[in-house]
């Protein structure tokens, strides 16, 4: 790809979010990511703009590589599924970047989040880029590198409360949350929202707009997303 492509996300649900430091579960150096739940209809020119960029780098790879078909990698967005395997109506989009690129936290009025400790469940916009790749092991694929994400609903700790290790209200301490921090409504509506853990197909949910493909072999080659050979 000649250059990434930038964008800036409608409105989602943040899950298994690693904003306020890297993740170095499976590298050193650690990563920050956070995956954006968007429902469908909001989701799909994004997944359209994702699957041009693809189309694009698969079109140079191929090229550079000097052959007529390559291996794929799996898309950076899946449906989202329920406890029954049935769609839930929403796509998931994967964002990820290196430690070294810290994103920058910013709340709904637009002012920076310095100490921030964002948990799934709370609602947020996302400016991110998508990048071209190619390994011989995984194949051609674009990944989406996270640049900063905007806080609507602002859930601190765990989404589901403290109701589910069995703490009722009662009269004592309160902690009061910077302001900076809270939400526009109650904590507990932007929880109501929050969904429960849920498995993930591979296979994109949105096939491309056939404006996006040039010549009928990269659409068919997009339509095999995440292909072994």
């Amino acid at each position: 790809m000649a250059q990434a492509n930038t964008f800036t996300t409608p409105k989602g649900i943040a899950q298994y979010p690693w904003l306020s430091k890297p993740d170095t579960k499976f590298s050193e150096e650690g990563d920050y990511k956070v995956n954006l739940i968007l429902p469908e209809k909001e989701a799909e020119p994004l997944v359209e703009q994702i699957n041009a960029a693809f189309a694009e780098n698969m079109q140079a790879e191929m090229k550079k590589q000097n052959k007529k078909e390559l291996k794929t990698a799996n898309p950076p967005y899946a449906q989202e599924l329920g406890e029954d395997g049935k769609s839930t109506g929403n796509v998931i989009f994967k964002f990820k970047s290196k430690a070294a690129y810290k994103p920058a936290i910013f709340d709904a009025k637009g002012k920076p989040m310095i100490d921030s400790n964002i948990w799934g469940g709370s609602e947020i916009r996302v400016n991110g880029s998508i990048g071209g790749y190619y390994t011989s092991l995984i194949g051609v694929g674009v990944a989406l590198r996270l640049r900063a994400v905007q806080v609507i609903q602002y859930v601190e700790g765990s989404g589901e409360g403290a109701s589910r290790f069995g703490f009722e209200e009662t009269a004592g301490y309160e902690h009061d949350t910077p302001d900076a921090f809270k939400a526009e409504e109650p904590v507990k509506e932007a929880v109501a929202e929050t969904k429960p853990e849920l498995k993930v197909v591979k296979e994109p949910v949105v096939k491309p707009s056939t404006a996006t493909n040039k010549s009928k072999d990269v659409s068919d080659i997009i339509s095999k997303w995440g292909a072994k050979d």
